[in-house]
């Protein structure tokens, strides 16, 4: 049986008062004239799978399209509970959620599902995450899932390619947020010497994935959904089989303009130790000099594709790659389209080939290739500042029209009265300092989920 239950309550409440909770509020709710239940934290049980594994999954919203969707594909293998909201956080306060209300952490979703999380815990959080807290927000989480018994913690990386551009409605984050998660990430499973903590790839296996996100690059589509949910049953059987699903080396993710970060300040002290001028010195921020000096130094090389950008080859050229050999590189995309499939196109891949002979035609040949270079890369650089005002755009409209599903909005549940009126400023809607709803005043309900 798949249901979900709909319910705010204190995190260490015991499991057999919940239940309690549950059936007698189900059946006060069905004797009540015209009642329906309030909206709150949707969490999803599956226990169908017979003698199967039991196994927990919890995010933001990057995996509530699964339960949006309705759509649990090969999870449906296991036994599972899956707790997944909107504007999440990992540890702090989450902020007001596409659906009207504020959900509990993660961290505070573990203590209310204890006894429940089975032997394998999935993680897919940190897009709302300030990073002033991602060290922090790691450890609580493996700490607690320690403290539960859970056999193991797999945490998905955050996604950094080209066509991302989700920031949380706090501006607290962006893809550079992301990238220094995914370095905490990796460093905490390389602490983790019994393998108790692992780092699924996600990122890179979901680079270049057409159709599977909507335009800010993170949110799942209806493909998408099928697609994370064969992907998880796949590395949730890798995990329980013994294997350690965390790659060897930490995949190098392409630095491109607007990146920062301690990447960015290791690639700018190998390109001066390299002779490279670099105007502005060492700041870790991957400005129009640091893209100049990259392009400089790919170009005195001679066998690097000139692009501005540090993909794996320069990576490696420049020795900021512990062990080149075992990285799996990732494509720098530029998105072309805001649509809910982004279509992406390849950074460009113009080298400059020594030039042959000598004199005034090698010269040229040089030139010309060179020219032709800069322009791709200026060409590449414009259309991302383009596609970044147009995201920027439908991101501001998503705030004030946020959708709660992919077919029903805010305002349509308001006026079905499945929620609240809408407050009397309507930028208190983000507003992750607003105090919380007392737990007296809090309600559950059991709703039944078709299929």
């Amino acid at each position: 049986m798949l249901t979900v239950v709909s319910a705010r309550g204190a995190p260490d409440r015991p499991c057999w008062r919940r239940g309690a909770v549950l059936a007698v509020a189900s059946v006060v709710g069905s004797l009540l004239p015209g009642a329906s239940p309030v909206r709150a934290d949707q969490t999803v049980y599956y226990d169908e799978a017979g003698d199967a594994p039991h196994i927990a999954l919890i995010g933001d919203s990057t995996l509530t399209g699964v339960r949006w969707y309705d759509d649990y594909g090969d999870l449906e293998r296991f036994n599972f509970v899956l707790s997944a909201e909107s504007c999440r956080r990992t540890i702090e306060t989450s902020c007001i959620s596409r659906e009207g209300y504020r959900s509990a952490n993660v961290l505070d979703a573990m203590r209310s599902l204890d006894g429940d999380l089975g032997e394998v815990l999935v993680v897919m959080s940190g897009y709302n995450d300030p990073s002033n807290s991602i060290d922090e927000a790691i450890a609580a989480v493996v700490d607690e899932a320690r403290d539960q018994g859970i056999g193991h913690v797999v945490w998905l990386s955050l996604r950094t390619s080209g066509d991302v551009d989700y920031s949380d409605p706090q501006e607290q984050s962006n893809t550079n947020t992301f990238r220094e998660y995914n370095e905490q990430l990796y460093a905490a499973a390389a602490a983790s010497s019994d393998d108790y903590l692992q780092v699924a790839d996600w990122a890179t296996s979901s680079t270049g994935a057409e159709g599977w996100f909507e335009s800010d690059g993170v949110h799942l589509t209806r493909r998408g959904v099928d697609m994370v949910t064969t992907y998880l049953a796949g590395i949730v059987d890798r995990v329980l089989a013994g294997e350690d699903v965390t790659p060897a080396v930490p995949p190098w993710t392409v630095l491109a303009p607007g990146a920062e970060g301690s990447a960015v300040t290791e690639v700018q002290d190998a390109l001066l130790a390299a002779g490279v001028d670099l105007a502005g010195g060492v700041d870790g921020v991957y400005g129009d000099s640091t893209m100049a000096a990259v392009a400089d130094y790919q170009r005195r090389d001679g066998s690097l594709p000139v692009t501005g950008a540090v993909d794996v080859a320069t990576a490696r050229a420049l020795g900021v790659i512990e062990d080149p050999d075992a990285v799996t590189p990732t494509t720098t995309a530029v998105a072309t389209s805001t649509s809910a499939a982004p279509t992406t196109v390849a950074a460009p891949a113009t080298s400059v080939a020594p030039a042959t002979g000598s004199g005034r035609p090698g010269r040229l040949v040089a030139l010309v290739a060179a020219a032709t270079a800069v322009a791709a890369v200026a060409i590449a650089v414009v259309a991302r500042r383009r596609q970044v005002v147009r995201q920027r755009a439908a991101r501001r409209w998503a705030r004030v029209h946020p959708a709660t599903s992919p077919r029903r909005s805010v305002a349509d549940l308001r006026r079905a009265g499945e929620l609240p009126p809408a407050p009397a400023r309507r930028d208190e809607i983000y507003d992750h300092e607003r105090e919380q709803i007392p737990a007296d005043e809090w309600v559950t309900a059991e709703v039944p989920v078709s299929g």
